[in-house]
């Protein structure tokens, strides 16, 4: 999916340790030619090692499940670097275009994205999406749904519950 600055519908920023807030700014691409993504092993990428396998793999069939019904795709990623990027949002933006989250001609996916080092968390939707899943209704998932399990340090569980809440979002228009 080729997330463009328009495309990119929601970025929010969150303390995971403190209260969770919106952030709105210009999406366009700040991918420079020396910067290394790292390999999709997947719709779920636990690179910083926050999942045991088992958790992971629940997740991956959730997702996976969703994609077979939809065709959207949800992906995850937690990251252990961001390179030469000023912050998360950068990264992850250039990340989803990389990654090509989500049906190329109908820009359907959702990327959550999670840098442990500056305890933040992510979200991208494409705009085949947006009239099902608003920024909104995102913020609101990730402040009562998964910053609450991530403040207990429980990871799998905010995942878990954020994918069911946005799975749920998505389906219900």
């Amino acid at each position: 999916m080729k997330f463009k600055s328009l495309l990119l519908c929601l970025l929010i920023t969150l303390c995971i340790s403190c209260e969770a807030t919106q952030t709105m700014h210009s999406h366009a691409s700040t991918h420079t030619p020396d910067v290394e993504f790292p390999i999709p092993v997947g719709l779920v990428n636990d690179f910083d090692n926050i999942l045991s396998e088992e958790q992971e793999t629940t997740l991956f069939n959730l997702v996976k499940q969703h994609e077979a019904e939809t065709s959207n795709q949800i992906a995850i990623v937690t990251l252990t670097s961001i390179q030469d990027y000023s912050g998360l949002e950068e990264y992850s933006l250039d990340l989803a275009n990389h990654w090509g989250i989500g049906q190329k001609d109908i820009n359907n996916g959702v990327l959550i994205a999670v840098y442990m080092k500056d305890r933040r968390v992510w979200i991208h939707n494409g705009d085949g999406i947006m009239d099902k899943l608003t920024d909104d209704e995102t913020l609101n998932i990730l402040k009562k749904t998964i910053v609450p399990e991530f403040k207990k340090n429980d990871f799998y569980s905010g995942f878990q519950k954020g994918i069911k809440a946005i799975i749920d979002e998505l389906n219900s228009h």
